[in-house]
């Protein structure tokens, strides 16, 4: 399977999460589907994965970056660290109230990631 397809099946893999998530009112579920399908993936598809995870954080829809940080924190994807820096230099020209607390947000993650 080409990175492209693989892109492809994890990004509809993500929509039926989140319609799901939307349905059962529980947005949680999201990123626990993500999460479950993250740990069945084999080591050459977790490295796809981790490449569609990093592109993810620098989404500019919100929601899809708020699962990407989570999905790094979580699963401590080394490899997503220069795309945290790239948000974190993107959201320091961003006016939206909520910048600051997103560049905290992904500053603590990246820590976290490179001690461990």
């Amino acid at each position: 399977m080409t990175f492209e397809e693989f892109r492809a099946e994890m990004t509809s893999y993500r929509e039926r999460a989140k319609s799901n998530a939307d349905k059962s009112k529980m947005p949680q579920l999201e990123g626990q589907s993500l999460l479950k399908l993250y740990r069945e993936l084999d080591d050459s598809e977790r490295e796809m994965a981790d490449r569609v995870v990093s592109e993810w954080v620098l989404s500019p829809e919100e929601r899809l970056r708020f699962v990407a940080l989570h999905l790094v924190r979580v699963l401590g994807i080394r490899s997503a660290v220069p795309a945290l820096n790239e948000l974190m230099r993107n959201l320091l020209s961003c006016t939206a109230p909520g910048a600051p607390f997103e560049i905290m947000k992904v500053e603590q993650i990246a820590r976290q990631i490179l001690l461990s």
